[in-house]
């Protein structure tokens, strides 16, 4: 049910998904999805939740350290194309808070990783440490939002191997020049 859920989320939206469709991706009744989960807000927040509870969660842990967290964070991104597309969606969509409280707490966490690099010298010091947190995970995870753009930009297929190697190579080479 879940996965199913995420598939239609992830090709609609919250908003466009319907709960008919999910019931008959699963193959199901869609009145379990109400008795089980109260409903298309309820489903939304138990596929959100599955997907904190899976390796990686929101695209990845901690593992921001550089050089190879950008990296990592592309892979974990590239690997869970339907995840990035269902947080896109909720960008474009300004909805739901599913989830928030675990985000906050991740993100807290990664916003002390970069204030402890900047205080030991690590990463630039004049920069401010959470539009530092945005910029690096935007780098890491905007060829696979925007794929047009890659194209547009490098005249390669954002899910080709040539772009996929180059751009986990660019993306060490970046984390090193902050680090310097």
């Amino acid at each position: 049910m879940l996965e199913a859920a995420l598939e239609e989320f992830a090709d609609k939206g919250y908003a466009g998904a319907r709960v008919e469709a999910i019931a008959g991706r699963a193959g199901l009744n869609k009145q379990l999805i109400s008795h089980h989960f109260g409903g298309k807000e309820g489903l939304y927040r138990a596929v959100m939740e599955s997907r904190f509870d899976r390796p990686g969660g929101e695209l990845a842990g901690a593992e921001l350290e550089l050089p190879g967290g950008l990296a990592a964070l592309f892979d974990r991104a590239t690997s869970d194309p339907q995840w990035a597309r269902v947080l896109l969606w909720e960008a474009l969509e300004g909805s739901s808070s599913a989830g928030d409280e675990r985000r906050k707490e991740r993100y807290a966490h990664r916003l002390a990783w970069i204030e402890a690099e900047q205080a030991g010298g690590n990463l630039p010091a004049d920069l401010d440490p959470g539009l530092l947190l945005l910029s690096l995970l935007g780098a890491a995870v905007y060829p696979l939002l925007v794929p047009r753009a890659v194209e547009l930009i490098t005249g390669l297929k954002p899910q080709g191997r040539t772009f996929r190697r180059r751009y986990r190579e660019h993306l060490g080479r970046l984390a090193e020049v902050l680090g310097r």
